[in-house]
Parts: C-alpha cells; sequence; structure tokens
C-alpha cells in the first residue's frame, strides 16, 4: 500500500518530466555533436507560454524520441526571459536575450533552424495558429533547412 501511494504522488512529477526538451547551454558543444546532414532546431520559448508548452510536448519532445528525427536533428530549447547567459557557437558567452535578438526570435513560441555555425537555415517559425496541421508546417520547415544544409 505504501508502495502505491508513494507511486501516486511520483506520478505527477513523472508526467511532467516526459516532455522535457534538453536546455541550451552550450550551442559550441552541440555543434560538435552535429553530424554533416544534422541541424539545431531550437525553440524559443517563455516559462509562461502555454504555445510553448504545446509545441514542446506535442511535437518537438516525440520528435526528440524518434530514431528518424533524431537522425536529421538535434533539439534544444532556449528559455529567452531567462537572466542567464550560455556558451554561444564561437564558444564564447552571451546572454540568453541578446542571443534571441539576434535570431529576431523576441516572440514566443519561435523555433529557429541552424547549423554547426549557428548560421540560420531558413526563416524562423513563429507562434502556432493550427496544431492540425502544425506538424506538417513543421516537417516543411526541417526539410527546407536540409536542403539548404546539403547545398552548403
Amino acid at each position: 500500500m505504501a508502495r502505491l501511494l508513494a507511486l501516486l504522488l511520483f506520478l505527477p512529477w513523472l508526467i511532467a518530466q516526459a516532455g522535457e526538451l534538453p536546455k541550451a547551454q552550450n550551442f559550441q558543444l552541440d555543434a560538435k555533436q552535429l553530424q554533416p546532414q544534422q541541424l539545431l532546431l531550437v525553440l524559443a520559448s517563455r516559462h509562461d507560454c502555454s504555445y510553448c508548452s504545446l509545441i514542446r510536448n506535442d511535437f518537438l519532445y516525440p520528435m526528440s524520441q524518434n530514431l528518424g528525427y533524431q537522425k536529421k536533428l538535434i533539439i534544444r530549447e532556449l528559455k529567452i526571459d531567462e537572466n542567464k547567459k550560455i556558451i554561444d557557437f564561437d564558444g564564447r558567452p552571451i546572454a540568453v536575450k541578446e542571443l534571441a535578438r539576434r535570431y529576431n526570435a523576441s516572440l514566443t513560441p519561435t523555433l529557429m533552424f541552424l547549423d554547426k555555425t549557428g548560421k540560420q537555415l531558413t526563416k524562423n517559425h513563429v507562434g502556432i495558429t493550427t496544431p492540425e496541421f502544425f506538424g506538417f508546417y513543421l516537417d516543411q520547415s526541417i526539410e527546407a533547412a536540409l536542403e539548404h544544409l546539403a547545398i552548403q
């Protein structure tokens, strides 16, 4: 009985953790992990953004667990409302807010499609209008970014 109670108390935390994406902390290290035909997909989000949670939980987290997508991309989440610094592609510390400005990602959610140098491969995907079609549009953006990556 005690084990069941402990499991029931632990279950909400477990469910909440299921949709976690790796946080953007060191883009230089992330870039080194990229394979030649792989891109870095970055979700610019805020803590209080319900649309960010929708994209993270319903689209990006499942993609991060899918072998087909793992071969195409690495996914990171950048919380742009945090007052901290991360490591940029050149190895230097950069404020999260400055990085968001560089990529024109002040609105959330914004998806950025980057190569190993931090260059944008295609335009940002900003917001979500209809969840029913979002996966299709996201796949189109990923394929467009991969095409740009292939001709670099």
